[in-house]
């Protein structure tokens, strides 16, 4: 899932085959639920302007969809696997897609892309990071998280390894000086000098599934739950949330959850926290200050 730059709308993706937009100011659905994709929708992302929606899917392609007239722009963007990630360049001419690899698509002409390159990250084990000033952070397995200068497809310095686990969830805070790389705990990374700036963030269960900075970069979230649940129709996954001027941890709402939860996104705004999951749940909440105020969405 993921907000529009304005906030206004919520895109989602579904085990249907669909995409939906929300309106979030009403709370209800903004149109019918669009379909191109032939099996699930596993990522959502907005252009930096708004105009553009790609969708990613289990069919090993992403979509360009045009947000005001909900219609697909061009034809489908073909991947090496399953696309459950997808970034735009800061720019927006640029698109991020990745499966087994990245792929870089120039989308300057989204009605006429162009395939630029396959990316050189391999054993990728989360979805990746792209900064304001075009680095782009890899997570991988056996702990490793790489940076890269992402339009040159180099390496920047040696790898950081801290994890004696995979990276499964990456953020980068908004500054883009603070890098937080999930896994069985949290740890913290000064983007610039490539060192660890506080001892790791513990956490609920035993592995990190999703992780955002808040837009104002006040807050972490990290969502994390057990691999492994005796009842596999009722994991434990619950928040885990920080203030990041002391890295204190705030009390935390109930999950709200049956079963996995999928996806989480911030509000442009910060207000708000967007979670998904297969109950086929969307809901929304104020973090911190208000966790009382959950917002299911219809």
């Amino acid at each position: 899932m993921t907000f529009s730059p304005d906030g206004l709308l919520l895109a989602t993706g579904h085990g249907a085959k669909a995409v939906q937009l929300w309106d979030t100011v009403e709370q209800r659905r903004a149109g019918p639920a669009l379909f191109g994709h032939t099996e699930r929708v596993l990522s959502v992302a907005f252009s930096p302007d708004g105009r553009l929606l790609a969708t990613g899917s289990e069919d090993g392609t992403a979509r360009l969809w045009d947000v005001d007239s909900r219609t697909l722009i061009t034809e489908s963007l073909d991947s090496a696997g399953v696309v459950d990630s997808l970034l735009f360049a800061p720019d927006g001419n640029s698109l991020y897609i990745k499966g087994r690899t990245i792929r870089r698509w120039d989308i300057t002409d989204p009605r006429q892309p162009r395939k630029a390159e396959k990316h050189f990250a391999n054993n990728l084990s989360s979805a990746p990071v792209l900064s304001t000033d075009g680095l782009l952070i890899t997570g991988h397995v056996g702990g490793i998280a790489q940076l890269w200068e992402a339009q040159e497809q180099t390496r920047i310095d040696a790898p950081l390894r801290g994890h004696a686990s995979d990276v499964t969830a990456l953020a980068l805070a908004p500054s883009g000086d603070v890098l937080a790389a999930g896994s069985d705990d949290v740890q913290l990374w000064d983007v610039r000098t490539r060192q660890m700036i506080h001892e790791p963030l513990a956490c609920s269960g035993d592995m990190v599934t999703e992780m955002a900075f808040s837009r104002d970069g006040r807050t972490l979230v990290a969502i994390s739950g057990d691999r492994i649940s005796e009842d596999p129709e009722e994991p434990d996954f619950s928040f885990n949330i920080w203030e990041t001027t002391t890295w204190t941890k705030l009390p935390s709402p109930h999950i709200g959850h049956s079963g996995h939860v999928t996806a989480s996104a911030f509000s442009p705004d910060s207000r708000l926290f967007a979670t998904g999951g297969i109950d086929g749940q969307l809901r929304i909440r104020t973090l911190p200050t208000a966790m009382s105020g959950e917002r299911p969405v219809p």
